[in-house]
């Protein structure tokens, strides 16, 4: 049996390659004896392979490639574009000819997901869209080995994620046209299944579904206290931020987190900032950040420079008394080890599982960030600790339960798959 799973991000972004590792796990459980190879956005020359999976790089990462210039990038774009459209378009006796017009990157993820017996989107939040013409690029890339799929009535799997926003009616469209064929559509939050009702996918292909992260339980080996000098009783803090606001806003956001860092070290409590994401991909390196947020504060908090494996990184936050954490993965990584936060929200999803877990009171969107509020919410946990635990014990064992369904419904999809994209390509 054949599986490539698409739309794999970078092993940079903690994130996201736990979400990988916990994808790649629950196929095997589910198929055990499968190929399974990743066509995602690392280049396959130096990143070869992720945990036994083969990594044949991806269209979508060839037409988005920083390590060529700005107008490259957009000549192949176009060209990609041009040329999956005519084979999605153009009559059967075409398609070996423009497969390979393909670069041989793009030509590899093409012809993998043409023969595999199951595609599977990962998880994450990357299907959505944005004003202006990078919003159709987004949804157009990311879309095609799904299309690609279709062609061949290969059952196509969308492991838990994010849907949305959609701002344009055509994009919307292609939403409804392209996931309505899928065997299995599975939405992390309240507000995605909304996202894909507005598109106008039926009703009985939107199920609700548990992000992989809470999932994600590698064995620790790195003794992080001794790493960062502190003994076994001494509290210590995570915070994680990320670059995503403008100028004004952005710098506003950093230093209401060094304020807020300040006011808690001056209780003998230590703070570490935690770079969840450290990649050089589209500049997205949370250290840049925190040496900023680091630089505003008036006692210097402790800080992790060096790239950390992304298994190596969740034993971090167990360390934690409790964490203030922008990106959302660092806050599942801390809640699964009955860690309390406090998250800063950037996108959809951090409410949406937040309020499933009953802790929506402990969300602040990102735009809204200031000392005042921060240490509002720092000092309500603080008197509240226990009763934040007791939450986490409570509802955290069933997420993680439902989380490690997905080799079932794997299953499931594959046994229905044919019948589900027959039907829905003759409506």
């Amino acid at each position: 049996m054949n599986i490539v799973v698409v739309n794999a991000y970078v092993r940079g972004n903690a994130g996201d390659a736990a979400l990988l590792s916990v994808c790649l796990r629950h196929i095997r459980e589910a198929f055990p004896g499968a190929r399974v190879e990743v066509a995602g956005m690392e280049d396959a020359t130096v990143h070869p392979s992720f945990e036994g999976a083969a990594n044949l790089g991806s269209i979508r990462r060839y037409v988005a490639d920083g390590e060529v210039s700005r107008l490259r990038r957009i000549v192949r774009r176009l060209a990609a574009a041009q040329i999956a459209v005519a084979y999605l378009v153009l009559p059967v006796f075409t398609r070996s000819l423009l497969l390979r017009l393909l670069p041989a990157e793009a030509r590899r993820e093409a012809a993998a997901v043409l023969d595999a017996d199951l595609v599977v989107s990962m998880g994450g939040g990357y299907l959505l869209a944005r004003p202006g013409l990078d919003g159709y690029q987004n949804i157009f890339f990311v879309l095609l080995p799904v299309l690609l799929a279709q062609l061949t009535a290969t059952p196509v799997v969308f492991a838990p994620q994010s849907f949305g926003p959609f701002p344009a009616r055509s994009q919307r469209w292609l939403v409804r046209r392209t996931l309505h064929r899928a065997a299995l559509v599975l939405a992390r939050e309240d507000v995605s299944v909304n996202e894909l009702r507005d598109c106008g996918l039926p009703e009985r292909q939107i199920r609700r579904a548990v992000d992989a992260g809470f999932a994600f339980a590698p064995s620790p080996s790195t003794d992080w206290r001794a790493l960062l000098g502190l003994d076994r009783e001494q509290p210590l803090v995570g915070v994680t931020a990320r670059r995503w606001l403008d100028r004004a806003g952005q710098d506003r956001y950093e230093r209401a987190l060094a304020e807020t860092i300040d006011t808690i070290q001056a209780d003998g409590v230590r703070v570490v900032l935690i770079p969840q994401v450290s990649t050089d991909y589209l500049g997205d390196d949370d250290r840049i950040v925190e040496s900023r947020i680091a630089a505003h504060c008036t006692s210097v908090p402790l800080r992790v420079d060096d790239r950390v494996d992304y298994r190596e990184i969740k034993s971090l936050y167990d360390e934690c008394t409790f964490l203030i954490g922008t990106r959302f993965h660092s806050v599942i990584f801390s809640l699964t080890g009955g860690v309390p936060c406090i998250a800063i929200e950037y996108e959809h999803k951090t409410r949406g599982i937040m309020a499933d877990l009953g802790l929506a009171e402990w969300v602040l969107p990102i735009a809204e960030v200031t000392y005042a509020r921060l240490m509002e919410r720092v000092t309500a946990l603080q008197a509240g600790e226990e009763e934040y635990r007791a939450v986490l014990q409570q509802r955290v064992p069933a997420y993680v339960g439902d989380a490690e369904r997905f080799p079932d419904l794997l299953r499931t999809a594959v046994a229905a798959g044919r019948e589900v994209v027959e039907a829905g390509a003759a409506t």
